[in-house]
């Protein structure tokens, strides 16, 4: 059973990610009860970090403010790792679909180093982070904007994806569930992504360890739909089966694999070391 600190933790999580959410599926991401929720959201509001209203709740104002930079600060020093190990397997040349989320918009940085990319993207931090980038074609997909996430969402989104095909979809997640789903908190981020692994000939999931296990409420996709996991660090254990059991070709960063690109050319020997990983985050995360 989780503690109250931990409850409001995955509380404000879920609020981070959707504008409003109801009690019951707060309860149903901390597994307690209804009341227990209802006790946690007015401790929450006396605090000033959530307002309530019937059958549910937001961030407060001051909260709302904080929430890209705060799910971008967490795990940074995994999702460099991850976003620079990507980059390296890219292709130069190849076209992909750069899905939302915080960890993608990192790894944008990152795709900086390859060479005439193509990219088709409803992440409007890695557009910004791209658009300049000299012999690179870059799409920014219409639609309404999350600003808890930073990415195009809804049916306008999804048309334009379907107008393409592409060699990668390039997709994160929140969490990966024991069953192997992939795991959003808003669902209005599930049809782009679904939308762009249907349109892509392969499909790349970047994610750092910590996604194992993790907690989300909604399934946007399964590891069946993945071809490549780009990671941190190599998965163990259950994680490892989990993946092995689905076919998944696994990249850990700072081995071998990383020599060749995901259709098989020689990279050359430039790996980023440990070192340009502690530059990256202290010239952006301090």
């Amino acid at each position: 059973m989780m503690r109250s600190l931990e409850r409001h933790a995955v509380i404000l999580g879920l609020l981070r990610q959707q504008e409003h959410v109801t009690i019951e599926a707060m309860a149903a991401a901390c597994d307690a009860s209804l009341q227990t929720i209802r006790r946690d959201l007015n401790q929450l509001s006396e605090d000033g970090r959530v307002v309530r209203y019937h059958g549910g709740a937001r961030l407060a104002d001051l909260a709302r403010t904080a929430t890209y930079e705060v799910r971008s600060a967490s795990h940074v020093r995994e999702k460099v790792a991850a976003g620079q190990l990507l980059a390296r397997l890219i292709p130069d040349g190849a076209s992909l679909f750069l899905a939302g989320g915080s960890t993608l918009a990192l790894a944008a940085q990152e795709l900086r180093a390859c060479e005439r990319l193509t990219v088709v993207t409803n992440n409007l931090h890695a557009a910004v982070t791209l658009y300049d980038k000299t012999g690179f074609d870059v799409c920014v997909l219409g639609g309404t904007m999350r600003p808890a996430s930073g990415s195009m969402i809804g049916e306008d989104a999804v048309r334009m994806i379907e107008r393409y095909s592409l060699d990668y979809a390039v997709i994160g997640t929140c969490g990966i569930s024991a069953d192997g789903a992939l795991l959003e908190y808003d669902q209005g981020l599930v049809p782009p992504i679904l939308a762009m692994i249907a349109n892509a000939r392969q499909t790349v999931l970047v994610a750092d360890g910590s996604k194992f296990g993790t907690k989300g409420i909604v399934r946007a996709a399964n590891l069946e739909a993945v071809d490549h996991f780009v990671t941190d660090r190599a998965p163990e254990g259950a994680a490892a089966e989990l993946l092995a059991r689905h076919g998944v070709e696994v990249h850990p960063a700072g081995l071998p694999s990383a020599d060749r690109t995901l259709d098989g050319r020689e990279r050359p020997q430039d790996y980023r070391n440990e070192e340009n990983i502690r530059a990256h985050i202290d010239k952006n995360f301090q």
